[in-house]
């Protein structure tokens, strides 16, 4: 089974969406550091103001976190980059499932077989 589990690894690995997923997340990093820096920074403030609303502005805290969010995600990088993301995810559910049917159309083929 872990055999299967790596084949499919290595074809995932090998289709250009993944290879430019993988592009992708190098170059937003490299590219947007600053932007991914602030964008945390102002996630863990607005966090801590939830959590704390008396010591904090929770609408401002909101706010700022709301505009370094779209100032990293209105890049056409990082919207490819989820693009693609879901793209491959959908393409793995789709995988699971069909895994998960031929499995079970088995099982029960092998179960009603038994029986007789």
């Amino acid at each position: 089974m872990e055999d299967l589990a790596n084949i499919y690894l290595i074809e995932l690995e090998n289709k250009e969406e993944f290879k430019r997923l993988l592009f992708l997340k190098k170059e937003i990093e490299k590219k947007y550091s600053n932007l991914i820096i602030a964008m945390k920074t102002k996630e863990a403030i607005y966090l801590e103001a939830k959590d704390k609303k008396d010591y904090y502005d929770l609408e401002k805290a909101k706010k700022e976190f709301s505009i370094a969010k779209v100032n990293l995600y209105s890049k056409e990088e990082v919207k490819e980059y989820f693009l693609l993301e879901n793209k491959i995810n959908r393409m793995l559910d789709e995988d699971f499932n069909d895994i998960k049917k031929s499995i079970s159309n088995k099982f029960k083929k092998r179960y009603i077989i038994d029986l007789n």
